[in-house]
Parts: structure tokens; C-alpha cells; sequence
């Protein structure tokens, strides 16, 4: 077998093979005679057609068979010979078999591009400096106060009639939201609070219960918010059988040093609040380095320009549009629910993908340029790790990880984070506040209105 690579753009090669009769034509033989074997072809008895009608009849078809077999089997072999890497499986351009003479076949296929980077040195970045937002303190303790909140009876000798805010009632519904059936036991209802609600809008109208109706079934009639309904419901009227089952009220600790010492986390709540502003200043400092990193890979990207492979484009695109997928069915819900189709929410994607994948190979190669790479020690330091935060037994962990692929997916990560802490090193960064207005999409050089373009 004979065979030669040439590029035919930065992303597309074709492959050209030669292949002598002698090494196929005991093969198309064959595959007649398996034809005659199985033909029933008029006048003849099974197994009995002559040579030259099976010719006649099913040569073509046979060859065209043998051809396809022929291009499966070389095309790896001949890519083998050579250093590209294909990407998709090969598209057949032409191809000759005919009796006697050598097969011949053309098949181009999608290479990744070749990439020498250049100008990555001496990059100036600007990394904003790490911020504590207060409301987000505020927030923290807030969720802290709502862990150690407790759930108390009524007290003896409430004066009030009506349900207040803090309330919290479990109750039983079922009924209809426009034509569709629902229906749950245990139902929590925080009087005052909407979020995380069974039906959206089912708090507020439970605000005028009494405390009386412990025990009594209620029929409620309203309509939930659009905003916080599936599109497929939005404007439909529920109809509710209530049973209101039990009220407790809510025992809100004090924002004091006792509440401090209950969470485990400090001794004074001038302690708590200095540590949740750490935490908080460190994860925002941790945020501020990763888009860094991200506005670094978009200046080299704009230094660096080349093509990248569609079917590697279509491929992110295909898995980030599954992710959204898988995410929505945790939730009991489709595309269609939020207004979209697979193909609206591809287009909207793209943009995001394409810069992933740009700076995939582009740091790909600026690796193997600077010879960076994760050693086996630093591999195996990094599962131990992994196994000892995540609790878990480390040959299990890592069998189950070998099975899923994700053994490979760390070590790439691991890579990419190497590049990029090798790149950092090597620029100039600067401590500067973002740009009033400036959007994610605008600082990878993506923009929002290329990410949502009608």
C-alpha cells in the first residue's frame, strides 16, 4: 500500500492511497462468490450462477462494498504513517476499483490547526483587586442565622388572629393549575417568603389564614406569577385544596456572640464577621485571578489568530448544550420550558464555544512550545488530595474515575492550569478596577451582543 498526506487548509487534510489488485482481487473474489452463494438469480440453482452473471449482475455493488471496507481498514493506517491527528472519520472525494488495475481513493478529513505561538511574553494584564461586598456579609450571616433558626409551637396565649410573617405552616394540597393535576403531602409554606415555593404565589395567598384554621381545608383561587412559572403555565389560574395541617413559628437567633459560638466558627460575632469577610474577600480575589486568566487567553488570542476545526466547535457546542439539558431535567423541566430550542440555544452558545476551544489549542501549544507538562507524582499527589477533602477510598475513587474518562480530564486541567500560572508569571499585571459597564463576554473578547445576535 501506497499513501500520502497533504494539507489542504489549516484545518482539512486529504489522504490519497494506492493499493495493488494483487492484494484485493482475492478479496472481491471472495466476496462474489459469498453473493452467488446466497443469489437467487432465474435459471439458476443457489450456489450455481456462473462467474460472468454474477459479474454482470452484482459487480458493482460488490466493489463499491470492497471499497468502503478498504477505506475503513487503510485510512488509520495511512494516517499512522503520518503526524496529523484526525478528527472526524474520512469523507471519500473519489475512488476507482476496477478489475485488474491498483484501488485508488481520495478522502479528506478535519485536522487540528497547526499553531505557532508567538507573543505571549511580557502580556499586560489587568487583574481588579479583591472587594467585600457587604451585602453579600450580610447575606452569610443571614444564612447562618437561618441554620440554627428553630421551629417552635404556637405560644400558649397568642393574642394574634392572623397568620404573620415568620409563620411556617405544613399543609396537604392538591388540586389543578389550569388543567394540570398537583398534588403533595408535607407541604412547607413560609408566610413572608416566596422563594423555593411548591406553587409560586401559594405564601401569599395563605397570608390571611388564621391561626384558627389549624386542622381546616381551605380552597384557594389565584393566579402565580409569571415570572416564577414554567412557560407552559404562565397565566393559569390554580385551584387549591389546602390542608392546613400544623403552624410553627420561627425562633430567629440574635445576631450576638452566643449566635457566634453556636456556629462552631468563632467566639464573638466580631470574630464571625471578620472571618466570613476573609472568606469572602478571598473568593472574590480567587474570581478576580480567574478572569485574568480569562482576559490573558483573549489577548493572545488576538495575537494569535488562526482557524479551528468546525467538528471540534460543533462538539462544544453539542456538550454544552447537553449540560443545559441535564441541568433542566434535575429540575423537571425542558428547553422548551424557558422558551428555546436545542438549535436557538446552539446559535446563542457558539460564540462561548469557539472561544473555549481556541483557547484550548492555543494553550495546548504554547505547552508543548515550553515543554510543560504534569508529572506522575504531581498526578498521583493531586488524586490523594482529591480522596482525602472528597472522604473517599482512593483505589475506588480513582477505578471509578478511570472508568468515566475523568482521570484524563484531570490531568489536562491540571496542565492548562500550569500554562497558565507559567503565563501569568510572564506578563505584566496590574491592579485596576474593571471598566464601568464592561460585560464578561466583552473582556474574553466574545460580547454579549455576538452571544444573543438575532
Amino acid at each position: 500500500m501506497q499513501s500520502s498526506i497533504e494539507r489542504i487548509s489549516p484545518v482539512e487534510c486529504r489522504v490519497q492511497v494506492e493499493i495493488p489488485w494483487s492484494d484485493i482481487s482475492g478479496r472481491l473474489t471472495e466476496k462474489l462468490r459469498d453473493v452467488g452463494r446466497k443469489a437467487r438469480v432465474p435459471g439458476f440453482r443457489p450456489g450455481k450462477v456462473p462467474p460472468g452473471v454474477l459479474e454482470r449482475m452484482f459487480g458493482k455493488g460488490v466493489r463499491q462494498e470492497l471499497a468502503r471496507d478498504l477505506v475503513q481498514e487503510t485510512f488509520q493506517t495511512a494516517v499512522a504513517q503520518s503526524s496529523v491527528v484526525p478528527l472526524t472519520q474520512p469523507v471519500l472525494e473519489s475512488s476507482t476499483l476496477e478489475p485488474g488495475s491498483p484501488f485508488r481513493y481520495a478522502a479528506r478529513f478535519e485536522v487540528p490547526p497547526q499553531i505557532e505561538p508567538k507573543d505571549y511574553v511580557g502580556v499586560q494584564v489587568r487583574r481588579r483587586p479583591a472587594v467585600v461586598d457587604p451585602a453579600k456579609v450580610t447575606a452569610e450571616m443571614e444564612r447562618r442565622r437561618e441554620q440554627l433558626t428553630e421551629l417552635r409551637p404556637l405560644p400558649e396565649g397568642e393574642t394574634r388572629e392572623l397568620t404573620a410573617p415568620g409563620d411556617v405552616w405544613t399543609v396537604d394540597v392538591e388540586g389543578t393549575i389550569g388543567t394540570n393535576r398537583v398534588s403533595r403531602k408535607d407541604v412547607r409554606v413560609d408566610i413572608g417568603l416566596d422563594k423555593n415555593e411548591f406553587v409560586p404565589g401559594l405564601a401569599a395567598a395563605l397570608a390571611d389564614s388564621k391561626l384558627a384554621d389549624v386542622g381546616k381545608l381551605r380552597t384557594l383561587r389565584f393566579t402565580p406569577p409569571d415570572d416564577r412559572m414554567r412557560q407552559d403555565l404562565r397565566g393559569q389560574e390554580a385551584v387549591l385544596g389546602v390542608g392546613l395541617r400544623e403552624l410553627r413559628v420561627k425562633h430567629v437567633p440574635a445576631l450576638d456572640d452566643d449566635f457566634a459560638r453556636d456556629t462552631g466558627d468563632a467566639e464573638s460575632l466580631a470574630e464571625l464577621e471578620t472571618k466570613i469577610s476573609d472568606k469572602i474577600r478571598q473568593d472574590d480575589s480567587d474570581e478576580a485571578e480567574r478572569d485574568a486568566r480569562r482576559r490573558l487567553v483573549a489577548t493572545l488570542l488576538e495575537r494569535n489568530a488562526f482557524e479551528a476545526a468546525p467538528s471540534m466547535i460543533a462538539r462544544e457546542v453539542g456538550a454544552q448544550v447537553d449540560a443545559t439539558k441535564r441541568q433542566l431535567a434535575q429540575q423537571g423541566m425542558r428547553l422548551a420550558n424557558i422558551g428555546t430550542t436545542e438549535s436557538e440555544l446552539s446559535r446563542r452558545i457558539r460564540p462561548q464555544a469557539l472561544f473555549n476551544v481556541k483557547a484550548y489549542l492555543l494553550l495546548d501549544a504554547i505547552g508543548k512550545h515550553e515543554n510543560i507538562d504534569v508529572s506522575d507524582e504531581d498526578f498521583e499527589a493531586e488524586l490523594t488530595k482529591m480522596a482525602e477533602e472528597g472522604g473517599q477510598n482512593m483505589a475506588r475513587m480513582r477505578a471509578q474515575m478511570e472508568k468515566s474518562g475523568q482521570l484524563v480530564l484531570v490531568r489536562a486541567q491540571m496542565r492548562e492550569e500550569r500554562i497558565l500560572d507559567f503565563l501569568m508569571a510572564k506578563s505584566e499585571v496590574t491592579e485596576g478596577d474593571d471598566p464601568e459597564g464592561e460585560t464578561e463576554g466583552e473582556a474574553l473578547g466574545v460580547g454579549a451582543d455576538d452571544a444573543f445576535a438575532e
